[in-house]
């Protein structure tokens, strides 16, 4: 079986519980990521927003270790229908033919899919996410 290493960002916790779910059920590394900027509360959404409609561009810190990894499983949000700023950094640092990106939000669905290994979308909005994570896991364990 191959070495996974699931890497998360998260604002609301959201991309944390599905990151959680899929390090658990693939007994593999978990790493934050973290920008060190405070998103939280009305401001914070606000400032989210804007960021990720602007591509501001920001510096990132991985809490964890990624040793010996040999394909990536990257957990984040979609902030304004764009990739939260850490994971737009994040997924230019590794090769997207060595990720599985998975992305949550409201109702939005990542529009960049090209090159990526999978690409899988959670929305709250079809309450699909117990089943994206058991299809995902299953394909890993196949593969």
């Amino acid at each position: 079986m191959k070495k996974y290493g699931v890497i998360y960002f998260t604002r609301t916790d959201n991309s944390k519980r599905v990151a959680e779910k899929i390090a658990n059920k693939l007994s593999c590394e978990l790493v934050q990521i973290t920008d060190n900027i405070n998103w939280k509360g009305i401001f914070g959404y606000i400032k989210a927003g804007f960021y990720s409609m602007t591509n501001k561009h920001v510096d990132i810190q991985f809490l964890g270790d990624l040793d010996a990894v040999e394909e990536y499983i990257i957990v984040g949000p979609l902030w304004a229908g764009g990739l939260a700023p850490a994971l737009k950094t994040v997924l230019n640092q590794f090769p997207r033919d060595k990720v599985h990106l998975v992305v949550t939000s409201i109702e939005s669905h990542v529009e960049d899919r090209s090159g990526y290994l999978s690409v899988d979308d959670i929305t709250s909005k079809t309450d699909n996410e117990d089943a994206v994570i058991d299809d995902l896991v299953n394909s890993l364990l196949k593969a």
